[in-house]
């Protein structure tokens, strides 16, 4: 199979909000994942850092992404200035793929932050041992895939000067606490192991200089659940409004009193209108 891959960088700027080791500390754990675990196939495209960004993604809410997702980011990409079909950055794809989730997904709020790879064993440890997946990157050869080949995990961390550069997933599997989750699903290697820390090949020049992982915003999300039950609890007394002053209005002679009790009700019923609108935005 060819490996097109498709990595110009980490693309870290100085600007990208780096996370604590406290913060790390209080991640809460994901969910076990090794049966809930999607792989894809970027097969002959240069599109690995858009499937690293939805495969970290994927691996954060347990959902399968659609090529047609895949084609969203693909065509924000080229709108964020990335050349058709070429190559790209680590840090844009994530940006990208975030923003074009929550548009799909309002309910979930994401956002997402750099780690730095050299002198960093310790925190991204304890980022895997939580089951995240981290997007990153690195630069790859003939002898690097032959490693991997040979016994489906990377035994050692120098592999000479690099002919290309390729964005993956880092995360926890099986017997491996540092796993990589490729982009080619039906590769018998696609998800193999690393024997090196990160340290021994950042120090080799085999990984890049910066890692970014997604992480939910929980603050958020209670946010939109209080306001799902605020909007659902309005519909459900505007709907017991509109009833009962139909059933007034049956009652009642009083044209007068008629007509106010249906320029109440339609102003109810537009209301639940609104409701209606403003929950369609969260499903």
């Amino acid at each position: 199979m060819t490996e097109n891959n498709g990595c110009l960088g980490d693309g870290y700027t100085r600007t990208d909000y780096l996370l604590s080791a406290e913060e790390i500390n209080a991640l809460p754990e994901l969910e076990q994942q090794d049966d809930i675990i999607f792989e894809y196939n970027q097969g002959d495209s240069n599109d690995c850092t858009i499937y690293s960004a939805l495969g970290a993604l994927s691996d954060l809410y347990n959902r399968e992404v659609t090529k047609e997702q895949i084609e969203e980011c693909n065509e924000e990409s080229y709108k964020r200035g990335r050349i058709k079909w070429a190559w790209w950055y680590t840090k844009m794809a994530v940006e990208t793929c975030c923003d074009k989730w929550m548009i799909r997904y309002p309910t979930d709020k994401v956002f997402f932050y750099a780690l730095r790879n050299r002198n960093n064993e310790e925190n991204f440890k304890k980022i895997l041992e939580k089951w995240y997946s981290i997007c990153t990157s690195f630069n790859g050869n003939r002898s690097y895939q032959k490693d991997r080949e040979d016994n489906g995990q990377i035994d050692k961390a120098d592999h000479g000067e690099s002919t290309y550069g390729h964005a993956v997933n880092l995360r926890k599997y099986g017997k491996w606490d540092r796993a990589v989750k490729d982009s080619y699903k039906g590769r018998k290697t696609n998800i193999y192991g690393l024997i090196p820390t990160i340290d021994e090949l950042n120090n080799a020049g085999t990984r890049q200089n910066w890692s970014y992982v997604i992480l939910k915003d929980t603050s958020a999300e209670e946010k939109i659940r209080e306001d799902i039950k605020r909007l659902n609890r309005m519909k459900t007394r505007l709907t017991g409004m509109i009833e009962d002053n139909s059933a007034m209005w049956e009652d009642t002679h009083d044209e007068e009193y008629r007509k106010e009790l249906h320029i109440i009700n339609e102003m109810n019923r537009k209301k639940k209108k609104d409701c209606n609108r403003e929950l369609a935005k969260y499903m």
